[in-house]
């Protein structure tokens, strides 16, 4: 049961209470009001006091009666009345924030994977493949925050962020790639880290704790993990490409390479391709970063 339901049922069984208490005769409860006693005998005459005797302390006061309560019909139809006005206005901001805790913005998404993560952690050991993974990731949040990092989330083998262009994300790829072929981080006995991104672009939604959400984000996904054999042949378009580099490699949608500018970053068309989960063939890109300077 959602919960305006089950407010709508609250506010229901409150107003059937209110209507099954208006024709009840009113009633008077009296509250702190003494007991009777049995009822008083003929006074005595007392004996004359004594003298020497000290003085008979007065009686005291019986309590003060309070005032009556009454609990009518119009006592409970105005206590139901407010608590339908509550739930009514309870009911009026949970709508209220439901609609602001999902909003729509256009993003574009950076997926960045590391490559061979199964194999360093069985020929190397968990905790060389914990480094490697720890190496990618501190290499990747600082390129990112260099370039208006919005939101970034780990995906176990990598990193998931989004940046509020294209070019900020293609920027960010390049640049980790770039780090981690002039730099490497120091793995041994392991091989040099490597890694392989794809950017897409579209609308995301955002919850309320700043998650995001959408279509683009699961084709950025799909992207980073194609292989030459996810292509297709399309007749009049081209076979599947020569080649497909399966490592320090960034791959774009159709989305995010009609917003990326050629004068940003050179790219390339490599083909069509299914996506897992998406209808249809898509056109693939691929960011010739190698080739700058």
């Amino acid at each position: 049961m959602t919960r305006a339901r089950a407010l709508v049922l609250l506010v229901a069984a409150t107003l059937a209470a209110g209507a099954g208490v208006l024709g009840a005769p009113p009633t008077v409860v009296a509250q702190n009001r003494p007991a009777m006693g049995p009822m008083p005998m003929m006074p005595r005459t007392a004996p004359e006091p004594h003298p020497s005797a000290a003085p008979a302390s007065p009686a005291p006061a019986p309590p003060a009666p309070t005032a009556p309560v009454a609990r009518g019909p119009g006592v409970l139809a105005l206590v139901g009345g407010a608590a339908v006005a509550g739930g009514l206005v309870a009911w009026g901001l949970l709508r209220r924030r439901r609609r602001a805790a999902v909003q729509a913005v256009s993003e574009a998404v950076l997926v960045v994977d590391l490559v061979e993560s199964t194999h360093l952690a069985t020929h190397y050991g968990d905790t060389l493949a914990m480094r490697a993974r720890n190496a990618l990731k501190d290499r990747a949040l600082d390129v990112a925050r260099l370039h208006g990092l919005a939101f970034a989330e780990s995906t176990g083998d990598g990193w998931f962020m989004t940046f509020p262009s294209v070019a900020a994300a293609v920027e960010t790829a390049i640049g980790l790639l770039r780090s981690l072929r002039e730099d490497p981080p120091e793995l041994a006995p392991a091989p040099a880290l490597e890694a392989r991104a794809a950017v897409s672009f579209g609308e995301i939604l955002l919850d309320a704790r700043g998650g995001r959400h959408g279509a683009a984000i699961n084709r950025a996904h799909r992207l980073v993990g194609l292989s030459r054999a996810s292509f297709a042949q399309v007749e009049g378009e081209g076979g599947r490409p020569a080649e497909v580099p399966d490592r320090n490699r960034i791959l774009l949608d159709e989305e995010a390479a009609q917003e990326l500018r050629a004068a940003e970053a050179p790219r390339r068309f490599l083909g069509f391709c299914s996506l897992k989960g998406f209808p249809g063939l898509h056109r693939v890109y691929e960011v010739l970063w190698g080739a700058r300077p």
